[in-house]
C-alpha cells in the first residue's frame, strides 16, 4: 500500500510552523511515504528524497483562477454577509472561501495527479512527535472505506486537519470533480458556510446517501465529544495539531485539551505527559 501526505502553506506559515511539520515528518515517518508540500511563494527546506516541494500556483491553475475572480469580493473573504453587506460579528472564517481554497485545490490536484493508494491531507500546523509505522497507517486508513476523517457532533463541521482519501475507490475521481465544480461554478456561495470543512461535509453527506463509506476516527464520547478531536483520536498517539493562534504560539496543544476537553484520552502518551506538565 502506497501512502502520500500533502499539505500547503505560505511564508508566514513556513516560518511559524510548517518547517517543523516537515522536519518532524522526516524524523518520524517511513521513508516509503512521500510528503508533497504545495508551497505558496516560499522555499521550505527538505533533506530527504521522499519530501517534494511543489509550487502551489503553478501546480493548481484552477486555484489561481478562483482566487483572481474572488480575491476582491468582500463576502467571499469573510468580510461581510453576502445577503446584507453587513460585517460579521464573529466566526467570520466560516465565510472566508478564498483563504481556505488553497487547501481544497491542493487535495483536488493530489487526488488527480499523485500516484498513491491513499492521499493524506495533513494541516501544516501539525507536527509528528512519535514514530509512524505502516501498521498505524493501515489502521487509520482502512481499505474498505473511501475517506478517513475526524467527525464532530451533527451541529458542527468535521475537523479537517486530517483527511485521508482512498484514491483507488470508485468514487475518488468524481468526488474531486464535484468539489472542484462547487468552487469553479461559484455554487459554494449558495451554501450556509463557505470554508473547506463545511463544503467537505456537504459533499460527504451527499456521498453517504449514495452508500459511500466514510471512516470516522473521532472518539464517540459522552456530552459534546472531544473538544480537540485530532489529538483525542488515534492520530494523537503520534501527532499534535496546533490549531489556532494560542497553540501555534506555544508550539503544542494545550494541557486543558488533553485533561478536560478530551476527557483524558491519550494522556498517558509520553508526549502528552510533557504537555500536561508544561
Amino acid at each position: 500500500m502506497k501512502y502520500a501526505v500533502i499539505t500547503t502553506f505560505h511564508q508566514p506559515g513556513l516560518t511559524q510552523y510548517a518547517q517543523t511539520m516537515i522536519d518532524t515528518f522526516e524524523q518520524y515517518w517511513p521513508d516509503t511515504v512521500d510528503l508533497y508540500c504545495y508551497a505558496e511563494d516560499c522555499r521550505p527546506i527538505a533533506t530527504k528524497p521522499n519530501v517534494h516541494i511543489l509550487d502551489l500556483h503553478q501546480q493548481c491553475p484552477d486555484l489561481v483562477q478562483f482566487k483572481k475572480k474572488y480575491q476582491d469580493v468582500p463576502w467571499a473573504n469573510g468580510m461581510e454577509m453576502k445577503e446584507t453587506g453587513l460585517p460579521f460579528k464573529d466566526n467570520n472564517f466560516k465565510w472566508d472561501a478564498v483563504r481556505f481554497s488553497n487547501k481544497v485545490f491542493t487535495v483536488i490536484d493530489a487526488i488527480k495527479n499523485i500516484n498513491a493508494d491513499w492521499i493524506i491531507w495533513l494541516d501544516a500546523d501539525s507536527k509528528t512527535h512519535s514514530s509512524v509505522s505502516l501498521e498505524f497507517l493501515q489502521r487509520v486508513c482502512p481499505g474498505s472505506y473511501f475517506v478517513s476523517y475526524l467527525g464532530r457532533r451533527p451541529k458542527y463541521h468535521s475537523e479537517c486537519g486530517w483527511v485521508a482519501y482512498n484514491t483507488r475507490h470508485r468514487d475518488a475521481q468524481q468526488f474531486a470533480i464535484d468539489w472542484r465544480d462547487l468552487y469553479m461554478s461559484g455554487e459554494l456561495f449558495n451554501l450556509k458556510e463557505y470554508h473547506d470543512s463545511y463544503v467537505f461535509d456537504v459533499l460527504r453527506k451527499q456521498y453517504l446517501e449514495k452508500g459511500t463509506q466514510f471512516y470516522n476516527l473521532s472518539p464517540d464520547l459522552p456530552g459534546k465529544g472531544p473538544g480537540h478531536p485530532f489529538i483525542a483520536s488515534e492520530l494523537g498517539t503520534v501527532m499534535d495539531h496546533m490549531k489556532g493562534a494560542r497553540r501555534k504560539e506555544l508550539g503544542h496543544s494545550l494541557p486543558d485539551d488533553v485533561v478536560n476537553k478530551n476527557q483524558g484520552l491519550n494522556q498517558n502518551i509520553k508526549y502528552w505527559k510533557r504537555v500536561t506538565k508544561s
